[in-house]
């Protein structure tokens, strides 16, 4: 059985068990909550409303464990192991020096209503306090310099910044930091370029009294701000630096560059290195992220269609895949698989690689407008969903086998959040404190290994999929046909076909019209209209009888009968009614070609035997051209 996963909306919050019941386990009403979190370990889950924060625990969070009286809290944030719960409230014009963010120990048999730790942080951004893996280091910056303090396992409520473990005074303004999740942990520290010196990328070594032991180090130039991700093992760093305007005027965005910092042994003992990651193709990052086993990362950059790259830890190439329209990248988290996919304003394609098969493909699907894609933690589904406000239509969620099979599906008319549980330990029955660092690291929880004819298919997924072929849309399973370009003009029912055998029936003419729009002509310049009136007016002038033209000659002309060139009633409701099968004929081929329709157009092909049923009545018939 895989892990659990929970979906808020509006309205209620849902928790769903895993494959292959999908059983709904709890459905409570969330009308007054603002914020929900579940904790990386999987114990509690957290909740917020106007006036209080709530923390449950248990199998189903069915046990509230904790209940501060706190109003306008609007951000929650679990440290890694879950023991320590952050909240940052909405600073108030009547009380400015209130302490806005709150830490709260939870890793007690009964927590106390009382913060261990307080502060201000009147800005959202950047509010939050880090820590290490175990929970037992935390850092914060004052002003130039970052503040390390130990946190006792005897007496973890101690934040004692006044008095520090460690000081880290760098030589440079640091703009961003963050510290590696590894037993014995290390800090990687941005500096960015400022009055002509080059930005400055470092790692430190946590040591007592003062931090300033440099493991590895990297200067360079082009870097306004940096985004950093360390590996899960915490002896390499990847920094992509960037900046705020791009100087060859081809980005929005900036220029980006990517940078790998590395080292070996504890606390870099056996040196480190720094190197510039080799980007062949020009254009932006779109998304880099490390492998679980800490030995590879990957890089999706360049204009679209996309690169994809892998390399090691010196940065090294390993392997590259074919451009295509792809910006996301996730490891499985055993490594094995990678899921590579084009979401935002992409068509949503979606590829599983087998890592330990050469970077075989699995298997395509399509999920698009999806705004949240993850692993299970357990490495063998994968949930995408599409959650409001990103998009307001077509909320839901889908569980998908990483062999490309649908295997549940759940719609919601506004959906605002979706995650999955980390597999929580069966003591969790018993209590929720973790006493020691063995009982935090257990196995490893994986999904069960099934092939594709074995995966169990909810009936959700089943009627969902039918529903979408019912109404002539792709159900997300299979990829849509690739043809030859179009342009705009050439896509109408007169063009030529671009799948072999999909012929288009033709316009069909009017009986006894010419071909074209009756009383319309073509286009025509105003300097060919001036030279075509001078022509005809010097045909006038040349002509014998023009100077000879009598007045009854005049008035012969003036009664003459004009031909009346405008269609009959008939003829005009037989022309917007061809036109009209016209369209039809359009959209029957691009539902041919696999494309979705909308509900209108679908009505619209529907009307095919009512149109020709008039066509009928007013004497038009198929033999007509």
């Amino acid at each position: 059985m895989s892990t659990q996963f929970f979906a808020k909306t509006s309205t209620e919050i849902n928790l769903f068990q895993g494959y292959p019941t999908f059983d709904q386990l709890t459905r409570d009403e969330a009308e007054r909550i603002q914020v929900s979190l579940l904790s990386p370990c999987g114990r509690f889950m957290a909740l917020s409303t106007s006036d209080a924060v709530q923390v449950f625990t248990g199998v189903e969070f069915s046990h509230l464990l904790l209940k501060v009286s706190l109003k306008d809290v609007y951000d929650l944030h679990f440290s890694p192991s879950g023991n320590f719960l952050s909240t940052w409230e909405r600073p108030s014009i009547s009380e400015p020096d209130h302490k806005n963010v709150k830490i709260w120990d939870l890793n007690l048999e009964t927590p106390p209503e009382t913060p261990s730790y307080a502060y201000q942080a009147k800005v959202q951004s950047g509010w939050v306090l880090q820590f290490s893996k175990l929970d037992n280091f935390a850092l914060k910056q004052f002003g130039k310099e970052i503040r390390i303090v130990k946190i006792d396992s005897k007496d973890n409520t101690t934040f004692n910044f006044d008095k520090p473990f460690s000081k880290l005074i760098p030589e440079q303004h640091i703009s961003s930091f963050l510290i590696s999740p590894s037993e014995f942990p290390t800090i990687c520290t941005f500096s960015p370029e400022k009055s002509g010196k080059p930005a400055v990328l470092s790692i430190y070594s946590i040591a007592e009294g003062i931090t300033d032991k440099k493991i590895a180090s990297k200067t360079f130039f082009k870097a306004d701000s940096c985004q950093l991700k360390w590996n899960p093992l915490g002896n390499a760093v990847l920094c992509m630096a960037i900046t705020d305007f791009d100087s060859s005027n081809k980005s929005y965005y900036g220029e980006n560059t990517l940078y790998l910092l590395s080292f070996q042994g504890a606390n870099g003992s056996l040196g480190g290195k720094s190197v510039r990651v080799p980007l062949s193709k020009e254009g932006p990052i779109h998304d880099f992220t490390w492998s679980p086993t800490s030995r590879q990362f990957g890089v999706i950059y360049g204009y679209m269609p996309a690169t994809i790259t892998f390399f090691d830890l010196r940065g090294n190439v390993v392997h590259s895949l074919p451009e295509q329209p792809k910006n996301t990248m996730l490891f499985s988290p055993s490594g094995r698989y990678i899921l590579i996919a084009g979401f935002g304003n992409l068509q949503g394609s979606v590829e599983v690689l087998d890592r330990h098969d050469k970077f075989k493909c699995v298997t395509k699907f399509d999920a698009a407008n999806t705004s949240v894609c993850k692993w299970s933690p357990g490495g063998e589904f994968i949930l995408t969903a599409t959650t409001s406000p990103r998009l307001r239509v077509d909320n839901g969620l889908k569980i998908w086998h990483v062999t490309g099979t649908l295997c549940f599906v759940k719609e919601y008319k506004e959906l605002l959040k979706v995650d999955w549980r980390h597999q929580i330990s069966p003591k969790l029955e018993e209590s929720h404190v973790i006493n020691s660092v063995a009982s935090s690291n257990e196995e490893p929880f994986t999904d069960p290994k099934l092939g594709k004819i074995d995966v169990q298919i909810h009936p959700s997924a089943t009627e969902y999929i039918s529903k979408r072929l019912k109404n002539g849309s792709s159900a997300g399973t299979a990829s849509k046909p690739a043809g030859a370009y179009r342009p705009p003009h050439a896509r109408r029912a007169g063009g030529a076909p671009t799948v072999p055998g999909a012929a288009i029936r033709p316009a069909k003419g009017i009986p006894g019209m010419a071909s074209g729009i009756p009383g319309v002509s073509g286009k025509e310049s105003k300097a060919s209209a001036k030279n075509k009136k001078k022509r005809e007016n010097n045909k006038k002038e040349d002509s014998p009888d023009s100077s000879t033209v009598g007045e009854g000659a005049t008035i012969d002309a003036v009664e003459t009968p004009k031909v009346n060139k405008e269609a009959s009633p008939e003829e005009k409701k037989i022309r917007s009614l061809l036109k009209k099968l016209r369209a039809i004929e359009a959209l029957k081929q691009k539902q041919m070609l696999g494309e979705t329709l909308e509900d209108t157009q679908i009505l619209k092909i529907q009307s095919e035997d009512k149109v020709l049923k008039e066509l009928d009545f007013l004497g038009w018939k198929d033999d007509d051209a």
